[in-house]
């Protein structure tokens, strides 16, 4: 027989329940139909020769802002901006780049990574507007959870002003918003004001880099972030055109409204608490730079239980944020009462970010069978050898507690992994080198778990282990072929140098970095 395609000359890395390894795969269709651990290969349409290269099974990112992410990838990068000079600098050059009065997005700003303490801040509107030229202007926290804008744009995305965290000045809205219910609707507004066609394109160019990085499956957070929520109407339309599977998640507290399209899933980053630079993240502890704060709970016990308790009775599975110990705390004990009162069921709630747990947290989580649902790669960048922005306002002992990944899996929780797009970009490879090989030893975990957190686990956590996560005959046909094996190169200086060179999605090459090795 000649399958559609065949990989061989190389090895395939299951990630099945035995971790098998195996020599060949063969496709048909978009199903997995065989494989070998000889060297007898059958005959392929198509031949992809691994020449000593491996093959993960298609990998996942369970948490991405997917429109936002999108927009990322078009907007000015803050991300290496030093000062507050640099950054008008970056902004005022591409204001003056793009004609007309176009909306120009800067995104990834973190003003504590500003050298100078007087520069750790926001702009305010007039500040914005000497350097506009005519355009709109909206500078967005590498966090999402904080903007500013200029006044074109202050007028357009009509912010209220006793919203919480509006700033003002001598009586005047100073077009600062670093409160989530300002920050999100400032960044709603100005995202609902785009064409169905520009929203679209943010979100094909989120896929388009996620299959690129080996992607074959997104868990989207959408809703929130869109006033209106058309991106949620844009989905629905045209998920068939995106070459990924897509698992969605409706950021709403409307149980009914999610009923009703028929999804099995809700939230994503429904927020408990807020960010940590922007101090809204809820904490037990001061922070250490400002310790007048201690961040905020956005929510009650009982408006959080309601919610939690109507979706786990309708059978929805429930993802909330909770970075800080205190909304961890909050929503873990309310996932305790319902499972006591209710049944825990087979729903597979989740908790995003979990990023400052207590042990006995940690034990909890374990002990009611959550899902965590964690990021490994911010901390990357924000807690480095020079000290680093999780240690400006956490201290050294926060900063150590910041994804304590090896106590998390010490105790025998279940993780999936994800990027939060566009706080870093879409990258699972990224994830699996931060969660192995990550500057701080407390964030360091065994291989074998870090794969299984972007391929069978993160299958799972959607309710799909049966037909993805694995390459496994009967599954789709769900691939990422590598440039090196992994489980070689972990330990030496080539792991972080892992990569994608091609990924198969439901039997399609859907990228290919290089078209040499295969006929």
């Amino acid at each position: 027989m000649s399958y559609d395609i065949v990989i061989k000359n190389g090895d395939i890395i299951s990630m099945d329940k035995h971790l098998s390894v195996y020599k060949w795969v063969a496709i048909e269709g978009d199903k997995i139909s065989a494989l070998g651990s000889d060297d007898k290969a059958p005959e392929g349409k198509k031949v992809i020769d691994l020449n000593g290269r491996a093959v993960l099974p298609g990998m996942s990112d369970c948490h991405v802002h997917v429109v936002c992410a999108g927009l990322e990838e078009m907007s000015v990068n803050l991300l290496n901006a030093v000062s507050m000079q640099e950054i008008f600098g970056l902004v005022e050059q591409e204001c003056k780049r793009i004609p007309g009065d176009d909306w120009v997005i800067a995104m990834n700003y973190v003003p504590q990574s500003m050298v100078r303490e007087e520069d750790r801040r926001y702009p305010d509107k007039w500040e914005l507007d000497k350097l506009s030229h005519g355009h709109k202007v909206m500078i967005i926290a590498n966090t999402l959870h904080g903007v500013c804008v200029n006044s074109a744009a202050a007028d357009l995305i009509n912010v209220p002003a006793d919203l919480p965290g509006v700033e003002m000045k001598d009586g005047e809205t100073a077009g600062i918003y670093v409160s989530d219910d300002s920050a999100f609707a400032a960044l709603g507004n100005m995202l609902a004001s785009q064409s169905d066609e520009i929203l679209w394109g943010y979100i094909k160019t989120c896929v388009n880099t996620a299959i690129s990085r080996g992607a074959t499956m997104m868990h989207g957070l959408f809703g929130q972030f869109v006033s209106g929520d058309r991106d949620i109407d844009l989905i629905l339309e045209r998920k068939k055109e995106l070459p990924i599977t897509m698992v969605e998640y409706y950021q709403t507290w409307d149980v009914d409204k999610v009923k009703a399209i028929g999804w099995p899933r809700i939230g994503g980053c429904l927020t408990l608490d807020g960010s940590l630079f922007e101090y809204t993240q809820c904490n037990f502890d001061p922070f250490v730079d400002v310790p007048s704060k201690r961040g905020l709970l956005y929510h009650s016990d009982l408006e959080i239980y309601d919610f939690v308790k109507k979706a786990h009775l309708n059978g929805m599975q429930v993802a909330m944020h909770a970075l800080g110990d205190r909304a961890i705390d909050q929503l873990i004990y309310i996932y305790r009462q319902i499972f006591m009162e209710e049944g825990r069921r087979d729903i597979r709630h989740r908790i995003e970010h979990f990023a400052t747990p207590t042990q006995a947290q940690i034990e909890m989580a374990k002990d009611l069978g959550l899902i965590l649902s964690m990021q490994p790669g911010p901390s990357t960048t924000w807690d480095r050898a020079d000290g680093g922005e999780f240690e400006v306002v956490l201290g050294r002992k926060g900063a150590d507690n910041w994804d304590p990944m090896k106590k998390i899996i010490d105790a025998g929780n279940f993780i999936c992994s994800g990027s939060d797009a566009p706080i870093v970009p879409v990258n699972p490879v990224r994830d699996i080198i931060a969660l192995v090989d990550n500057a701080n030893p407390c964030r360091n975990i065994d291989l074998d778990t870090a794969v299984k957190s972007v391929t069978i686990n993160a299958a799972y956590t959607a309710g799909l282990e049966e037909i993805k996560g694995s390459i496994e005959i009967g599954k789709f046909a769900d691939m990422a072929v590598m440039n090196m094996n992994p489980y070689d190169a972990v330990g030496t200086p080539a792991f972080s140098n892992l990569d994608v060179e091609m990924t198969i999605w439901e039997g399609k090459i859907v990228y290919e970095k290089n078209e040499s090795n295969s006929k």
